[in-house]
């Protein structure tokens, strides 16, 4: 069952069947257009509100959706047997968790960013009791967003797992396990947390989901082998560390002495996070007297610097 949709940032909606949905009556901006993310978060939930008066909006933020769902062990009693109770531990896990009897069914559906676009998916991961797995069933039914579909069965449960549909990120909506709303795709269940779930995923301006900080070169530690003769090489060793969001290259320049004379410079890249040492030096001159100078190295927009000796000759 495909009924997978994409939302773009114009407004323009297609509904959970697919078609072109030309006769919204919900409010619009200034413009004419809604903004995306309240138009995400509703076409996440609208399936919900669209069932008995049982389910609440998971988009207000509340979570008086069914009982079952809300506390995991009050039951609906509708025809008088225990419903299964639903959860959503996480934003990509769902938990059902009852006794199945043959054309029972249990469905996800999800609410994803792709490249800055919303979409989602409606009823397209589960399974009908009886024809994908055994039935009679008791115990619990997973789902959990993972690397692709597929099914795995134990004795007390079920994991159903659902691909990554997008690459910015998907959460798990709702819930469907009644037939007859699994026949009209419907949603019987739908996640309390959803606009929280949806707006940890949501990319920036089309961006990715997280905004990247540009690359940010740190010397955490300077360290050298003075104090030392007069002739003999100084050696000194700092740490750099790229502490921004992207890889990165900068100089890395040794400037010794009170005049701020430039030794040696090197190139050095790092990857986000990277951190590594670098040793560098120079041969100090004889001299008479002792000398106590300063050693600095830059990097970036970053800088160290430590006091050193070096022991004249005499």
């Amino acid at each position: 069952m495909n009924r997978r949709t994409f939302i773009g940032v114009s407004g323009l909606g297609l509904g959970f069947a697919g078609c072109l949905d030309t006769h919204s009556e919900t409010p619009t901006d200034s413009n004419g257009s809604r903004s995306d993310p309240d138009l995400a978060t509703e076409n996440a939930t609208d399936g919900a509100t669209e069932e008995a008066d049982r389910n609440a909006d998971p988009s207000t933020g509340t979570e008086a959706e069914t009982e079952t769902a809300g506390t995991g062990d009050d039951s609906d009693g509708e025809s008088g047997d225990s419903e299964p109770t639903v959860t959503f531990p996480s934003c990509t896990r769902a938990e059902v968790t009852g006794t199945f009897a043959a054309d029972d069914v249990a469905f996800a559906s999800t609410g994803f960013y792709e490249d800055g676009l919303y979409g989602n998916t409606v009823l397209e991961d589960g399974i009908v009791f009886g024809e994908d797995v055994a039935a009679p069933f008791s115990g619990t039914v997973a789902f959990e967003i993972g690397e692709t579909a597929a099914v795995r069965e134990a004795a007390d449960e079920i994991v159903v797992e659902l691909p990554p549909y997008g690459s910015d990120g998907t959460v798990i909506s709702s819930v469907t396990i009644e037939r007859e709303a699994y026949l009209t795709g419907g949603v019987s269940h739908g996640n309390p947390h959803v606009r929280e779930c949806l707006r940890e995923i949501e990319a920036d301006d089309g961006g990715d989901a997280a905004a990247e900080t540009p690359a940010a070169f740190e010397i955490v530690r300077l360290e050298t082998n003075a104090p030392i003769d007069a002739g003999d090489f100084l050696d000194v060793n700092a740490t750099v560390e790229n502490t921004g969001g992207t890889d990165g290259t900068h100089d890395l320049a040794l400037i010794v002495g009170h005049s701020a004379e430039r030794v040696e410079r090197r190139t050095v890249s790092l990857a986000a996070g990277e951190r590594t040492t670098i040793t560098t030096g120079y041969e100090t001159p004889r001299v008479d007297a002792d000398q106590e100078f300063p050693v600095r190295i830059e990097a970036g927009d970053d800088a160290a610097e430590r006091s050193v000796l070096v022991h004249g000759t005499d």
